[in-house]
């Protein structure tokens, strides 16, 4: 019980100070001038859909900022039916379009942008925006003057549409999001605190960027990493709620990752943590929510009126009170409409119903039920390959995983294991996903998949596993056919340059 009421403490008190630190309202600067016209890189990322890009793409080009401060790039990531004047004739965009069998990525297409764009002379920042949002004309102005305040900000995003277009859950969710950026983020970045990153737009400074190095923002987990790792650098992720971008209300996605890996970042980074920046970011992981509150007051309250207990019953109560005084306060700050009270006073509800239903017991019921705890066929062969690093060659092996017809590879190295992470209907776009992977670590696989020699041979199976080689080695008979497969390999390998984004 001790252990509860120090938590509980620390929390109060920590939200008592946002409260009051939201009281002084920052000051609405009109006049945006700055001496210095930043040399901004505009990066849009797109993949599947992109009916949205096009219309974003005019407004960036149609900025109230000098043309010769800043430069556009799309990347166009496996999407469908791009806007073919992006692809021809717009010479205002730089385009890098990616046809991989799968999409690379956002984390791994920003990557590769930035460090081709490392030796670049004179450009000061990277603006990062997902192809399905808007801005208005001056938002590269606001993005140049906050430049000469924070190193690392996101944008206040603006859910555009009606509510009715929603789920309940949906619209309870949207909701404590605007709670959470109007005051939490917006407080904490005026007591210099940091914030989780939204990749969905996000602006950095090239020199941070140099210094932190690539992105891994494969998940919600990494982007909660990737913020800790920028607070033990001591750079703060601040939120500029006037620096506006606009988005559908139905393209809402919650970027909070759930409580469990939550609590085991904070764990695994507890004596890590080197700046008070860092330290506090890891502390804030563990925040609970308003019906966990409830229920540690309720309990801390009954305990202390009825047996002994280190401070008193009226201490415990003047506490509680004090803690919904000061949220009280951060609902006046947070501007939220009188429609959306409802919504909001639901969410330690959904907060607690989303714990339940993925607690293990409860999971393995539901999945049962669904039919997802099934017995799965499962197929698998091990090869042996090779692996280069441009230098010396390794011998590995690779396992081939058919689950029911959907096909997985498992990379072994010595004692290390590396699984792709999703299933495939080809077995071939297996493969094409783990030569991905080790090519982010500056590895080959050499197999025939990957020569340039190799062609497919289409017999009508799934897998699409055979091929021919067309090498046309020393005392080769014109005309004969080498039948071979995927995963084999022989001395005359050599790679394909199957994409190539610049």
């Amino acid at each position: 019980m001790t252990i509860l009421y120090l938590y509980i403490v620390l929390f109060t008190i920590y939200y008592i100070i946002l409260a009051i630190a939201s009281l002084k309202q920052s000051k609405k600067v009109r006049d945006k001038y700055t001496s210095k016209d930043s040399n901004i890189c505009v990066v849009v990322y797109a993949t599947g859909e992109t009916r949205t890009l096009e219309n974003l793409i005019k407004q960036l080009k149609n900025q109230a900022y000098p043309k010769q401060r800043y430069t556009i790039y799309t990347i166009l990531d496996k999407c469908e039916n791009p806007p073919q004047i992006l692809l021809e004739t717009d010479l205002d965009v730089n385009v890098i379009n990616v046809n991989n069998m799968e999409p690379i990525g956002k984390s791994q297409a920003y990557s590769i942008l930035a460090e081709k764009l490392s030796e670049v002379e004179g450009l000061d920042a990277y603006v990062f925006l997902d192809s399905n949002n808007y801005v208005d004309s001056d938002f590269l102005e606001n993005v140049n003057f906050y430049l000469t305040k924070h190193d690392v900000f996101i944008p206040n995003i603006n859910y555009i549409g009606e509510y009715s277009e929603l789920k309940f859950w949906d619209c309870v969710k949207i909701t404590y999001y605007r709670y959470v950026s109007k005051f939490i983020y917006a407080t904490r970045t005026k007591l210099n605190l940091s914030n989780l990153i939204n990749t969905d737009a996000f602006v950095i400074k090239k020199n941070v960027l140099n210094q932190i190095g690539s992105f891994d923002f494969k998940d919600k987990v990494a982007e909660t990493n990737y913020t800790l790792k920028l607070a033990k650098e001591g750079i703060l992720n601040a939120y500029v709620d006037d620096l506006k971008v606009y988005k559908d209300i139905k393209n809402y996605d919650r970027r909070t990752a759930s409580l469990s890996k939550r609590f085991e970042i904070f764990k695994n980074n507890f004596s890590k943590c080197n700046t008070f920046m860092s330290f506090e970011y890891n502390c804030s992981l563990m925040q609970p929510n308003w019906l966990v509150c409830l229920l540690i007051y309720s309990c801390l309250l009954s305990h202390s009126y009825h047996f002994p207990f280190i401070v008193s019953y009226s201490s415990i109560l003047i506490l509680f009170i004090t803690l919904i005084l000061a949220f009280c306060v951060s609902l006046f700050n947070a501007n939220i409409y009188a429609k959306e009270y409802l919504y909001l006073f639901s969410y330690p509800v959904y907060s607690v119903a989303h714990i339940i239903k993925n607690f293990p017991p409860i999971r393995f019921i539901v999945n049962f039920i669904s039919g997802k705890n099934k017995k799965h066929n499962i197929e698998k062969m091990v090869t042996n390959i090779i692996v280069t690093d441009g230098k010396n060659d390794y011998n590995c092996k690779m396992e081939l995983i058919s689950d029911d017809g959907l096909a997985r590879v498992r990379f072994i190295n010595k004692n290390k294991t590396y699984t792709t992470k999703n299933n495939h209907l080809r077995m071939v776009d297996a493969i094409k996903e783990l030569t991905q992977k080790l090519e982010d670590y500056g590895l080959s696989l050499k197999i025939c998949n990957e020569c340039k020699y190799f062609q497919s041979l289409i017999d009508g199976s799934t897998n699409m596993v055979k091929g021919v080689c067309n090498c046309q080695f020393e005392g080769r008979v014109a005309g004969d056919i080498i039948p071979t497969l995927i995963w084999n390999t022989c001395p005359k390998f050599e790679k394909q340059n199957i994409v190539n984004l610049f």
